[in-house]
């Protein structure tokens, strides 16, 4: 085992071996990036390189719960900062081994043929997320609108006392919840229809909160980035008014696992 970046030390009983993903052997860890913090010394990342692989590592705390908003934010952060230099395969989040014996020993050897088929196959791939939230006025007024139903029942309780309007109340809410719902189904499948031919993978996700509208992944070609973005800004334009949308990325590609089958010890 050959390691680098200063990625050997003399730990404590106290202490493992932080995993944030796989890489090829031989790239250099982008300056600037914080470890997950791992106690009252300042950590550093480092790499555990085992024949053509490597692991991107950091001392982290065997006795302190991981968890914490900061700790996910660094996972992503160096990830997602590796991800812009080479194929990176993040590792689930809480990855923790024994030290770095065990990371080259127990992940990095037992599986070469399957992370570095796993890289080649991201390679020259970027992964890139789509939010957009409803304007919450605009969408229930074109709800209102095109449910008859739904207008009658606004009407029905209009100044009505509350008590006494109770079952119809209930009554709107889940005639307005379920045409929420399909209006998500619509504009999810219109986001795939409009994207999907600037990406080589899509996955639909759920939206989540009330005004969520879509939340879609998209694995992109690194050379076709120009022309999805483009497709984003023409779909964001054609909503404007209704459905406020973010790109967020290039990030590391969390949402798309290779094709074969991983090992179980060894999925990222």
């Amino acid at each position: 085992m050959t390691t680098t970046e200063d990625s050997t030390k003399s730990r404590s009983t106290t202490r493992g071996s932080y995993i944030y993903g796989i890489v090829p052997a031989g790239m250099r860890i982008p300056d600037g990036l914080e470890p997950i913090p791992h106690g009252d010394e300042d950590g550093e990342l480092g790499l555990v390189t085992e024949g053509g692989l490597a692991a991107v590592v950091s001392d982290v705390s065997a006795d302190r719960p991981l968890g914490t908003r900061r700790d996910l934010m660094a996972h992503e952060a160096v990830l997602n900062a590796i991800a812009q230099e080479v194929p990176v395969l993040p590792m689930r989040f809480g990855a923790v081994v024994t030290d770095d014996d065990a990371v080259a020993e127990e992940l990095l050897k037992p599986h070469q043929d399957y992370f570095l088929r796993a890289l080649d196959q991201l390679r020259g791939h970027l992964e890139f997320r789509l939010r957009g939230d409803y304007n919450q006025d605009v969408i229930l007024t074109r709800i209102v609108e095109s449910d008859p139903r739904i207008q009658q029942l606004r009407e029905k309780i209009a100044g009505v006392d509350e008590d006494a309007s109770y079952y119809d109340r209930i009554q709107l809410g889940e005639s307005i919840s379920k045409a929420m719902d399909q209006l998500r189904q619509e504009d999810a499948q219109a986001t795939v229809d409009a994207l999907s031919k600037f990406a080589v993978a899509t996955e639909v996700k759920e939206a989540g909160g009330e005004n969520g509208a879509v939340h879609l992944a998209f694995l992109v070609k690194t050379d076709g980035r120009d022309d999805f973005e483009q497709a984003v800004d023409d779909l964001g334009n054609a909503w404007a008014g209704r459905v406020e949308l973010r790109l967020i990325g290039p990030t590391a590609a969390f949402d798309f696992l290779p094709e074969f089958e991983a090992p179980p010890e060894a999925q990222a």
